[in-house]
C-alpha cells in the first residue's frame, strides 16, 4: 500500500486535520486510516477479517508508531473509526486524488477538453421525520409515495483513466 499512498502522506493528512491521538492507543489513527482503505480490497469480509488480512504475512512489520498488533474486536475497530472521523479520509483523498490521463492519453480529451461523466443513483434512507422533510418521498402524485424516503446522489467525474472526483447530493 505504501507504493500507492505513502505512509508519510497518511501522516500528513492526520496532522493537517488535527486527528493525532492524545494518548497511545491499541489502534492508532494511522492504522485506522490504512484499515479503512483496506476495507475496499476485502469488501465482502468482516472488518476483523480485513484487519487480519492486512497484517497477515507482515508479522515483523512495524507501523510508524512502532507497535505490534493483536487482533482487535469489531467494537474496538468501530470505536477507533468513530474517533478518527471522516475528515482524515477526506483530506487524504484531496492529497492523493488527481487526474491520471494527460492530453496525450488516447480517448481522455476531445477538442482539447477533458471528457467528463455524470452518473447517479437513488438510495433508501431511514424513515424519520427529518429525512422525509429534507429528502421527501418519490412519486409523481401525492397518493403515490414510497414507503420510505429516498436520497438521490449524483456523481460528477472525469471519464476514463480516472476516478469520480465529487459527490453532490
Amino acid at each position: 500500500m505504501d507504493e500507492v499512498i505513502p505512509s508519510q502522506t497518511i501522516t500528513n493528512a492526520i496532522i493537517s486535520t488535527s486527528s493525532i491521538e492524545q494518548r497511545q492507543r491499541i489502534l492508532p489513527t494511522h492504522v485506522v486510516v490504512v484499515l479503512v482503505i483496506a476495507m475496499s480490497f476485502w469488501s465482502s469480509d468482516s472488518i476483523v477479517s480485513v484487519f487480519k488480512n492486512l497484517i497477515h504475512g507482515f508479522a515483523s512489520l512495524r507501523i510508524p508508531e512502532l507497535i505490534r498488533f493483536k487482533t482487535p474486536t469489531s467494537s474496538s475497530i468501530t470505536e477507533a473509526r468513530q474517533r478518527t472521523g471522516a475528515s482524515v479520509m477526506t483530506r487524504l483523498f484531496e492529497m492523493v486524488a488527481k487526474p491520471l490521463a494527460t492530453p496525450l492519453t488516447p480517448g481522455a480529451f476531445l477538442g482539447g477538453l477533458r471528457i467528463m461523466a455524470v452518473d447517479g443513483t437513488v438510495m433508501d434512507i431511514p424513515e424519520t421525520q427529518e429525512n422525509a422533510r429534507v429528502f421527501g418521498y418519490p412519486g409523481s402524485r401525492q397518493e403515490d409515495i414510497s414507503s420510505i424516503p429516498k436520497s438521490q446522489v449524483s456523481f460528477f467525474g472525469r471519464s476514463r483513466y480516472s476516478f469520480n472526483y465529487r459527490c453532490i447530493h
